[in-house]
């Protein structure tokens, strides 16, 4: 049975009503608060506050406010008055607050229902809007494109009468230019007759002036243009650069860091590993039904496309399968542990970030970037469960790998000031 809460302070004016209620160090996410226009119920268990008001307040302007370990119920008054008193005056009845709890129950309800009604036709009238909006935009459009073929049209009408014109005048002007000529030459022969006349008129005859002649054109030397032609490349084109060979020498390395920086007896040993990790064959998956199912790295591509598609309980079983097969590969064991801390499966993700860990072995540059995720993932889940600073050392293990991490250093910080403020 919860214990009801008397230990409050409450206080008024004539416009607004104060009540603290002190939590009894109960987390404020756990208070779940109800309320009405003179009813008001505080549940954070094994606690509970219940008060039927003397009168009535603006519940939808009301507000509630929570630090150090209380919580402020801010209410408003319907009506300007002193209550002189905070719980009606039926309150000590028990029938009466059972009444009064089912009362508010009913009124909850149907406010909501309201209030779903309420956004309901506000969705309609916003999609109404969004339609007319659309169809606004899509008549501008067409209007546009109606406006660019009008214009269009009006242009290749211009031009074919332009070309019509032209049709008309073009037997005209030619005509006129027969005319001419025919004129010219009755002008000539009218001319030589008229001479004619004279001469013999005169008793003296002159000869008509010679037309000029033509001018000759040069005959084409195909030769002689060949020639000039491949003057003219030799003079422009210069000669091709000698030809030569460059001799490059490189030390082989698989990894990409510099000779310097690397530990070889290291890399060679992950090198070992890896490489027995990929011939490693099993065949002891009774449940599997085709060759690929045997196939550890053909599961570890399954249980990827099922995480990206957001079925991790399917990846979870694609990677469990892959590692009865070969439980030497530590990807394996650090794609589960992502798919338990999507499940809120904290312990489990931590025991597969701890296995991958011990598998990525020894540390070398290939491996940087898994071990950052190892850490990372179950320094998450230690954050989850509330294990700050197991949570702190895994972000400074991966903050260590990759220094340059924004995020890593924000949330660092974070867990550190949490881990100040708890002690």
């Amino acid at each position: 049975m919860p214990i009801q809460v008397k230990d409050y302070v409450w206080e008024e004016t004539d416009e607004t009503v104060l009540i603290t209620v002190p939590l009894k160090g109960v987390p404020s996410n756990r208070v779940d608060i109800f309320s009405i226009d003179d009813y008001i119920k505080a549940s954070y268990p094994p606690y509970i506050f219940e008060v039927c008001l003397f009168g009535e307040v603006e519940d939808t302007k009301s507000k509630a406010t929570f630090g150090s370990g209380v919580v402020k119920l801010q209410l408003l008054k319907k009506s300007s008055s002193k209550w002189n008193q905070l719980h009606a005056s039926e309150s000590e009845d028990k029938e009466f607050m059972r009444k009064k709890r089912e009362e508010a129950i009913g009124k909850a309800h149907e406010r909501a229902e309201k209030e779903k009604q309420r956004k309901a036709a506000e969705k309609r009238e916003q999609e109404k809007l969004a339609l007319q909006e659309q169809m606004k935009l899509e008549q501008e459009e067409r209007a546009r494109i109606d406006a660019i073929k009008e214009e269009e049209r009006k242009k290749a009408t211009e031009a074919i009468e332009r070309w019509k014109e032209n049709q008309k005048l073009q037997p005209t002007s030619i005509e006129e230019e027969k005319v001419t000529s025919n004129s010219n030459v009755n002008q000539y022969e009218d001319t030589n007759m008229s001479a004619t006349k004279a001469d013999l008129e005169v008793g003296e005859y002159q000869e008509p002036l010679p037309k000029p002649a033509a001018k000759k054109l040069a005959p084409y030397n195909k030769e002689r243009t060949n020639e000039k032609k491949k003057d003219f490349l030799e003079k422009t084109v210069p000669e091709p650069r000698a030809s030569g060979s460059i001799s490059v020498s490189f030390t082989p390395r698989v990894f990409k860091t510099a000779a310097r920086e690397s530990k070889a007896p290291e890399e060679e040993e992950w090198l070992k590993k890896m490489a027995g990790a990929s011939r490693k064959t099993d065949t002891t998956n009774t449940d599997a039904v085709d060759m690929e199912e045997m196939n550890p790295v053909w599961l570890k591509d399954k249980g990827i496309g099922f995480y990206k598609a957001g079925n991790f309980v399917a990846a979870i079983n694609a990677f469990t399968a892959a590692i009865v097969l070969d439980d030497s590969i530590p990807s394996l064991y650090s794609n589960r542990a992502a798919c338990h801390l999507q499940l809120k499966q904290y312990k489990e993700c931590i025991q597969d970030c701890t296995s991958s860990l011990e598998l990525l072995v020894p540390p070398v540059p290939a491996n940087c970037a898994s071990r950052c995720k190892a850490h990372v993932r179950r320094g998450t889940a230690y954050m989850q469960l509330q294990e700050y600073v197991l949570a702190l050392q895994d972000y400074e293990s991966a903050l260590k790998l990759d220094p340059k991490n924004v995020d890593l250093k924000n949330d660092s910080e974070r867990i550190r000031k949490i881990i100040q403020g708890s002690t």
